[in-house]
């Protein structure tokens, strides 16, 4: 296989010359396997078409408002990088990018994908952050490779319920969208490592994320839950919950088996007490009930052996117990 066929490595490709101009490049296009035109181009030229042995395209802080269908012809790109442009859609063509394992969108005025993203089935990290997404295609289930999913800053208002045939996934963002609710299917992301949803709408969460048996990190801050459901006690390799924010009145009990818990942040809401089962959170470094309507603590915080910060400030609570006297009280 010639070299212009084969795949190069990250390590391979770094090794190669970094092109910056599309017209260089074309004097020997076989050779090319990296450009570089992140400068000031309005327009994506279409003989960028020619460059087949091409592995990795930057085209960072541009002012392109969109892309050839040329890009299609690119079939070995690997790594293609559009962040901080002024892209509002992208041709049907970029589906074609079979091999494409890294998709930079970041900071464009993207409303939407086309259908023919689910053609992206190499696709690891797709980066669609500050954009103006409003929703997903069901498509997006079929980029069964994708590790990394970030779509924080967008308009989503929902999600199609083929996200949860992500098996791969390990991160997913979603932070600061119009998310009011999520579907069941969230709960199929067996490899969840990281899922953050801070700053949407979301009312309640379905029985089913208790089914993220994986996951650390868990941010549901600034929403409108009022309450959790009992099977959050199934996210036993929750290291981090960011709760803070919401309307949370009571917690469940079953917050006593987040027993790998490291820090739970609870500040800004209406709770009126903490149940005793938080004395099983033996690893519990940071806890924060700043701004509740607290006015005692469980006995049982004196178990938390681990405790180094305790956020009690705006409450009512009348008596600190005394286990908490090393523990910086904020």
């Amino acid at each position: 296989m010639s070299n212009a066929q084969r795949l190069l490595s990250e390590e391979e490709l770094d090794q190669t010359e970094v092109y910056t101009s599309i017209e260089e490049a074309l004097i020997n296009p076989e050779r090319v396997f990296q450009l570089d035109l992140s400068s000031d181009i309005e327009v994506l030229p279409a003989t960028i078409g020619k460059l087949k042995s091409l592995q990795r395209l930057f085209l960072y802080e541009n002012r392109l408002t969109g892309l050839p269908p040329e890009i299609g012809n690119l079939k070995n790109l690997q790594e293609l990088f559009l962040d901080e442009n002024e892209l509002k859609s992208l041709p049907p063509e970029i589906g074609k990018l079979t091999n494409l394992k890294i998709l930079g969108l970041h900071g464009n005025k993207l409303t939407t994908l086309p259908k023919e993203i689910k053609g992206l089935t190499s696709l690891k990290i797709l980066y669609l952050t500050e954009n103006k997404v409003t929703s997903l295609p069901s498509g997006i289930g079929e980029l069964k490779n994708l590790e990394s999913l970030d779509l924080a800053y967008n308009q989503i208002n929902r999600l199609p319920a083929s996200i949860g045939k992500l098996q791969n996934l390990r991160e997913l963002f979603l932070t600061a969208n119009r998310l009011s609710a999520l579907p069941k299917e969230i709960g199929n992301l067996s490899n969840l490592g990281e899922l953050y949803l801070d700053d949407n709408l979301l009312v309640k969460l379905p029985k089913e994320i208790g089914k993220l048996k994986k996951i650390e990190q868990l941010g549901l801050a600034n929403n409108r839950l009022r309450n959790l459901p009992k099977e959050i006690g199934y996210m036993t390799a929750l290291k981090s919950l960011y709760l803070s924010g919401n309307q949370l009145r009571s917690l469940s009990k079953e917050i006593g088996k987040l027993t790998n818990l490291k820090n739970l942040y609870l500040s800004d809401n209406f709770l009126h007490s903490v149940p005793k089962e938080i004395g099983n959170l033996a690893n519990l470094k940071e806890l924060n009930l700043y701004n509740n309507r607290l006015t005692a603590l469980p006995a049982e915080v004196s178990r938390l052996t681990n405790l180094q910060n305790i956020g009690l400030g705006k409450n009512d609570i009348k008596v600190i117990p005394g286990s908490l006297d090393n523990i910086n009280i904020y």
